[in-house]
């Protein structure tokens, strides 16, 4: 129970590393995840826009255009009649859009020349301009085609107002329902808590069991007569611990920030970062077996969880890594971990699998298992040689 204790007592050394890579991941991790998050809700919806609006004709069908533009815009005062003050508004954003109706603008479209009737100022080829665009095209064409079928001017006016406003209640929205499409909050939260977690692991778990190899430590514990098994028991239960209650905030934090209610995933991308934690567990046991001081600890904890990061799909998706760095991936933890939370998000809760979301933790697992060997070898080595 003292070397339990003892161990509790000492990560309180690490406080400060795990402070500063928590605040890492709350920060960098909410913005990353909130950044690379698309739901199947609404990803196009048209809006409304600031458009500045200079009638040089003032005909029957220029005032008619004015009025569309008003019922489905929103009009505002350019406040000039320079072009290229104009121009500099519509570009510094003052507002979105402008539209120049030129003098003989009427007889041009009479005449059928409506492509070119209308001068457009617009910032660049985003949606709404294009729609906006489009829309005035065809207000022009209906009007000639009104007019070509023995309509008078107001006739035709008044008929393509109605239609266009008919048109303008039929929304334009596009809709993916595909889950695979799309990326949640606790995708992007889960999947940059590779690295924080395991960051927070190694350096915190690593430095007590490097205070346990401390050679007054040692001696200590080897007077009291302390049995090895109870001593090993310990310091299993005293890691095990630090690591559940650490990844346990970790979740915890994460669904918290998410602002809603718990998604029925949440259990699937819990039990990932319970099997990512017996992961770090080993890798801090390796790392301590290597390091003689915390500096070296810092040393290799960035090293190796920063390489498997870069390479395992957390800092940059999967997707846009090469099949050669993908296939050296496969022999890293982090890549299992990332591949179980991408078929967490692709797949439905109803249809998620076990068996299969069981194979990504066995890996995961075996993993950690390879680490905890390597570190008892190296351990073993270490005291057979007294160095």
């Amino acid at each position: 129970m003292s070397v339990f204790k003892a161990i509790l007592k000492s990560v309180k050394t690490s406080a400060i590393n795990i402070a500063v890579y928590f605040s890492i991941f709350v920060l960098f991790g909410n913005i990353s995840a909130r950044a690379t998050t698309s739901t199947t809700e609404n990803i196009f919806i048209e809006v409304k826009q600031d458009v500045a609006v200079i009638d040089n004709d003032n005909s029957n069908l220029s005032r008619g255009i004015v009025e569309y533009i008003n019922a489905t815009q929103n009009i505002v005062d350019p406040g000039t009649d320079d072009l290229k003050t104009i121009n500099d508004n519509v570009r510094f954003f003052i507002y979105d859009y402008a539209i120049i109706i030129p003098e003989g603008f009427s007889e041009s479209v009479k005449d059928g020349n409506y492509d070119n009737a209308l001068e457009y100022i617009a910032p660049g080829e985003n949606t709404s301009e294009y729609l906006l665009t489009e829309k005035l095209s065809t207000y022009l064409k209906d009007v000639v085609v009104y007019l070509n079928s023995g309509y008078t001017e107001d006739e035709a006016i008044e008929l393509t107002h109605k239609q266009m406003m008919e048109l303008n209640e039929t929304k334009a929205t596009v809709l993916d329902t595909s889950e695979k499409n799309h990326r949640s909050f606790y995708t992007g939260m889960f999947t940059f808590n590779g690295y924080s977690l395991l960051m927070i692991l190694c350096i915190s778990v690593s430095s007590c069991l490097l205070f346990m190899k401390d050679k007054d430590v040692n001696s200590r514990i080897s007077v009291s007569g302390m049995h090895f098994r109870v001593r090993n028991a310990g310091v299993i239960g005293a890691i095990t611990l630090i690591g559940f209650v650490l990844t346990t905030f970790v979740i915890a934090v994460i669904a918290l920030m998410s602002g809603t209610a718990p998604t029925e995933k949440l259990g699937f991308y819990s039990l990932n970062a319970y099997a990512l934690m017996v992961v770090g567990l080993g890798l801090a046991y390796l790392i301590s077996s290597l390091a003689a001081d915390e500096n070296l600890i810092n040393m290799l904890s960035n090293m190796f969880v920063l390489s498997m990061s870069f390479l395992s799909g957390t800092f940059v998706d999967a997707q846009f890594l090469s099949p050669s760095i993908l296939k050296l991936a496969h022999f890293l933890p982090l890549y299992w971990y990332n591949t179980a939370i991408k078929y967490i998000n692709d797949t439905p809760a109803t249809e998620l699998v076990f068996t299969k979301f069981g194979t990504y933790l066995s890996v995961e697992l075996l993993f950690a298992f390879v680490f905890f060997a390597a570190g008892m070898v190296i351990t073993k080595k270490k005291e057979q040689y007294a160095f």
